[in-house]
């Protein structure tokens, strides 16, 4: 018969340090990843398009997101991440190769999902916006 192990807890505090920044800690790995910041700047523009309502924009390390309506954060990661995992599982099952973006289309909106590397990037939007253009903008210069 199997033993059930028991875990202890011990409590935890918290220390604040006087003099310390007060910026996120993930900020210190978008300083140094120069692809990751760069398409936080061409999606920061992209954005500001009529017709877009946000992204999300994650690496291993760092993740940015700006959402019109931030109540939809949970919903919106959430369908982003199943596409992009979707996508590969249709890439293994029909030998479809490296999936490089994928696009959900709905009754009045779309997704854009696109993978550079080790970055993910969700890009939501009406449909009635020209997602070539928006892809074209965010792997124009990255030599994707």
């Amino acid at each position: 018969m199997a033993r059930k192990r028991r875990s202890k807890t011990e409590p935890q505090t918290t220390m604040e340090m006087e003099n310390e920044p007060a910026t996120p800690i993930i900020s210190a790995f978008v300083e140094k990843d120069t692809t990751f910041k760069s398409l936080r700047e061409r999606l920061a523009e992209i954005n500001q398009q009529g017709g877009v309502t946000g992204y999300i924009l994650r690496s291993s390390t760092s993740a940015s997101v700006d959402l019109r309506e931030p109540s939809d954060l949970m919903a919106l990661a959430l369908l982003s991440s199943h596409a992009v995992d979707t996508g590969h599982e249709f890439s293994e099952t029909f030998n479809l190769g490296t999936i490089e973006n994928i696009l959900l289309e709905g009754k009045n909106a779309k997704v854009l999902c696109v993978a550079l590397d080790q970055i993910i990037v969700n890009i939501f939007m009406e449909k009635s916006v020209d997602h070539n253009q928006i892809l074209n903008k965010i792997c124009g210069d990255l030599g994707e």
